[in-house]
């Protein structure tokens, strides 16, 4: 844990990560506009409304779930503090990007998945400023007994999966005195007064930005030969979904409050399954497409035409 990159300027740590994720994935949208052919001046123009719309986002939905007797015109006060929800700067960033493309008549799904794999790429370094800031921590790495005393709700939340959370966890970490894990461990029972690290945890905010480095290259594979427009933002919908779901078992700074899951739980469940319909239905468009075509090419060779001039067939066919 280190918060402070820079003590003598007081540089947070977060802070830097969060900017230079923002930077790596601006870089990459501007590498990827001019293989697309897409002018970069809608790259630049997106990129500083995101730079605004998605911190806004991820504060106001930390503010509305999180911060404790709040209304939503209290939490839209987002100047006077909260933490950041990834999930809602994701939402007022693809609504804000939607806008853009509207108003400038540019197509809003070439957009998305231009900016795709910059996402993740971005999500990765903000993990790792999670993690040198002491946020988003994991579970606890110890035995049964050694959370013996906490209530049901408690273990739901710092010790959810006992046969991945047990001790002798190789690469479990200990946080210092005053951080929010330290805090919450004092809080629970977990350690005594005297204490001056926190129990070992899982440093979920590593797993998090390993896996969500990998994902930003498995969409950038799949760019390059997409099957159809809006398969790389729904392919990024459908894998973070799938590393953030089970993640959160490991997570422990959120308790459970939907039917056992947290709240990132059920919209990691409806993104997954939202953007799944939307690739099948994608893929099922692809494939009439296909047997469309064949169709064509057989009625075109019968016809004496060549197939690959498909796009005379009718011309071919009686008039009615």
């Amino acid at each position: 844990m280190r918060p402070e990159l820079i003590p003598y300027g007081h540089i947070s740590s977060y802070a830097v990560l969060m900017l230079a994720g923002f930077l790596s994935g601006f870089l990459l949208a501007r590498a990827r506009a001019r293989q697309s052919g897409l002018e970069a001046r809608h790259v630049d123009n997106i990129s500083l409304l995101l730079l605004i719309t998605g911190p806004l986002g991820a504060r106001l939905i930390s503010r509305l779930f999180y911060l404790p007797n709040t209304t939503f015109w209290s939490a839209l006060k987002v100047w006077e503090g909260g933490g950041l929800v990834f999930y809602g700067g994701l939402i007022l960033g693809v609504l804000s990007a939607v806008l853009y493309c509207l108003l400038a008549r540019i197509s809003a799904v070439q957009i998305l998945d231009l900016f795709a794999p910059s996402v993740a790429l971005g999500l990765a370094f903000g993990r790792v400023g999670c993690f040198l800031a002491g946020c988003c921590w994991g579970d606890v790495c110890v035995s049964e007994i050694d959370t013996a005393q906490l209530t049901s709700l408690q273990r739901r939340q710092i010790h959810t999966i006992v046969a991945l959370s047990g001790e002798g966890v190789p690469f479990a970490v200990r946080f210092p005195q005053g951080s929010d894990i330290f805090q919450q461990h004092r809080d629970f029972g977990l350690i005594g007064p005297d204490s001056a690290v926190s129990l070992p945890v899982h440093p979920v905010q590593i797993y998090e930005a390993g896996l969500a480095l990998a994902l930003c290259v498995a969409l950038i594979r799949l760019s390059l030969r997409p099957r159809f427009q809006g398969e790389v933002i729904c392919a990024l919908g459908v894998g973070y979904a799938c590393i953030r779901f089970p993640l959160e078992f490991l997570r422990a700074d959120n308790p459970p409050i939907y039917f056992g899951l947290t709240l990132s739980q059920v919209i990691s469940l409806l993104l997954g399954l939202g953007c799944t319909a939307l690739l099948l239905q994608g893929r099922r468009a692809m494939a009439h497409q296909r047997i469309a075509s064949f169709c064509e090419g057989a009625v075109a060779s019968e016809a004496g035409v060549r197939p690959t001039q498909t796009e005379n067939v009718s011309s071919l066919l009686p008039k009615v």
